[in-house]
C-alpha cells in the first residue's frame, strides 16, 4: 500500500530540490568577475552562496524539528521488530 505524502513532505522535498538546483546553477558564474551587484556587502557569487546555504540549513532544520521521514507511532505497531521488554528465550538464566 502506497502512502500519500503529506503536504509538509511535498513542501520540504520541493524546497530541498530547489535549493540543490540553485546551488548547482551554472548561471551564477556569469557574475564571477563582477563586483556589483552585492549581497550583504559581499560580491554576488559569495553572497549568493551564503544565502542558498542558509536557506538549505533552515529547510533541513525544519525537517529535523518536525520529525520528517520518521514513522508514525501507529505504523510502529505493525513492524516486525522484536519487543525489547520480552523475556529472552533459551540460554542460561
Amino acid at each position: 500500500m502506497i502512502k500519500k505524502p503529506t503536504r509538509l513532505a511535498v513542501v520540504l522535498w520541493t524546497c530541498i530540490l530547489a535549493g540543490f538546483a540553485l546551488m548547482e546553477f551554472p548561471g551564477v558564474l556569469f557574475f564571477h568577475d563582477m563586483v556589483e551587484p552585492r549581497i550583504f556587502g559581499m560580491p554576488f557569487i559569495y553572497g549568493f552562496n551564503v544565502v542558498i546555504w542558509a536557506f538549505m540549513c533552515v529547510v533541513l532544520f525544519i525537517g529535523y524539528r518536525t520529525h520528517w521521514g520518521r514513522r508514525a507511532a501507529s505504523e510502529d505497531d505493525e513492524s516486525d521488530a522484536p519487543d525489547p521488554a520480552a523475556e529472552p528465550t533459551g540460554g542460561a538464566r
